[in-house]
């Protein structure tokens, strides 16, 4: 097979369904997080708390559930009717089970967190995997077939009427309650426009001789989602039993606030990124040259994202989520500023997955919470701030040793990827030190403050970066306009 057509129809077709995955977003995001931010300045930092240790459960049981099933659908080829019926069987008694086993650990989990509220949003919340067994095999057949115009529809429509309502609710006193039951709406709304957009109108069959490989490789993605859901939410488990409340709900906030920019575009990319390599999996050479190719374009993109957000957080807490979540700032800027390295550590992801390398995924999240686990219970102990440090003092040294790894695996040489982050770091560090120079003018006026220091920092990356790196600079515009390779 020739690589004609992945280097030119598939590039295509990939940047499509970016620009629509993209669009979504922006319209979504650009009216959710305006409201987000009026929910944060209604609502209290107990109130977060609470939520955010009762999502620790609930968010690790979803996750499992997502990767045994999808995965499987998109990566498989030779799909019929009779696989599809035998996958919808095995959904229905795994999302039944799911629902069941949140409802009992309900009262457990509150009684280790010392609050009944957090057992009362646990019940709530497991409704919510009865309506998901109806989205998972129309939502992995539009991704599989790269429908993301339909996606990105149902994504907005979605979480845009849940956003409201959960706006309307926190205005009307409702309290924490607010955010479960706007939660509970965004995942039902999803569930009936994707089924209604592609429906599975067949019945179940509980028979599994037809797709036992799939499951075999669901489970070890399940397993590897499990992992990795234990890695990114230890921090709120082990802080939850050490620390009050609000010191949680303070470092919810600010991780929430840390991660919305990789929230935002990291879904988007691997939305795309893994039906695309799936078409390739048999091309490693290929395969490669796109991996590098991707981290060098992205951490471009994304480090003066990350790095300029934390330049100007001291204005933007104060601004957009009020003075009683100052506490937040110091630790949502530590954590952006690491944000670049767990950015380019979730883009192998695709790739690996693509090659079915499920093991070696699952030995890296090892090292990831090994070397964390140990940080993470020393900095707990010294409130939010202390919990962000653990993250800035012990991931780089996880990121480097799966790195490593990965560029092994996938034929990238590891001195190539570490390079792609020198003109980004650099453009960066200038961009930090244009910002706080401009911090000593200071307006009575915030939100001017922060259009000066957001407007120099932009105008300083973009200067530095094209002196430093002028060749990506030329390859990422040459990307946008559908001309690149």
């Amino acid at each position: 097979m020739s690589n004609t057509r992945p280097s030119t129809a598939i590039k295509h077709q990939v940047m499509r369904s970016l620009k629509w995955v993209a669009l979504g977003k922006i319209v979504t995001q650009v009216l959710r997080w305006a409201i987000t931010f009026w929910v944060i300045r209604i609502l209290s930092p107990v109130d977060y708390g609470v939520v955010a240790m009762s999502a620790v459960l609930s968010g690790f049981f979803i996750i499992i559930l997502s990767s045994l099933f999808t995965a499987s659908i998109i990566q498989r080829k030779d799909l019929n009717q009779v696989v599809l019926k035998q996958m919808f069987g095995a959904i229905i008694l795994s999302h039944s089970a799911f629902f069941l086993i949140q409802y009992g650990l309900a009262e457990p989990v509150a009684a280790y967190y010392q609050s009944n509220t957090v057992s009362e949003v646990l019940k709530i919340n497991a409704w919510c995997f009865l309506f998901l067994a109806f989205e998972v095999i129309p939502a992995a057949l539009l991704a599989k077939n790269m429908e993301f115009k339909q996606v990105s529809l149902i994504a907005a429509t979605s979480n845009i009427i849940a956003a409201i309502v959960t706006l309307v609710m926190a205005y009307s006193d409702f309290g924490l309650w607010s955010l479960v039951y706007g939660e509970l709406l965004n995942n039902v709304l999803r569930c009936i426009l994707t089924f209604l957009t592609k429906p599975t109108l067949f019945f179940p069959s509980f028979r599994t001789d037809q797709i036992r490989g799939m499951l075999r490789f669901g489970i070890l993605l399940s397993v590897l989602s499990m992992l990795f859901y234990v890695f990114t939410n230890m921090d709120v488990a082990i802080g939850g039993r050490l620390m009050t409340p609000a010191e949680i709900g303070l470092y919810a906030i600010g991780l929430q606030v840390a991660l919305t920019p990789q929230k935002k575009i990291m879904p988007l990319l691997r939305q795309v990124a893994f039906p695309a390599y799936a078409q390739i999996q048999d091309q490693g050479t290929l395969i490669a040259k796109y991996v590098l190719k991707v981290q060098r374009l992205c951490i471009g993109f994304t480090l003066p994202i990350f790095w300029g957000l934390a330049s100007v957080i001291d204005v933007v807490i104060p601004l957009l989520l009020g003075d009683k979540w100052q506490g937040a700032i110091i630790p949502t800027a530590i954590m952006l500023i690491i944000m670049p390295l767990r950015f380019s550590e979730e883009l192998f992801g695709p790739a690996l997955k693509s090659l079915r390398r499920v093991k070696h995924m699952l030995i890296n999240l090892c090292i990831m919470i090994a070397v964390m686990f140990v940080s993470i219970n020393i900095g707990a102990r010294f409130g939010a701030t202390g919990l962000a440090f653990a993250w800035l003092c012990a991931y780089p040294l996880g990121y480097m040793l799966v790195a490593w790894r990965n560029s092994r695996i996938l034929s990238t040489p590891f001195n190539l990827l570490i390079k792609c982050f020198i003109p980004p770091v650099l453009a960066g560090a200038g961009m930090l030190c244009m910002v706080y120079l401009v911090k000593s003018i200071s307006f009575h006026n915030l939100a001017l403050n922060l259009i000066v220091q957001i407007a120099v920092g932009g105008l300083s990356y973009l200067a530095l970066i094209n002196m430093l790196d002028k060749n990506s600079v030329k390859e990422a515009l040459a990307l946008v306009r559908n001309k690149g390779n």
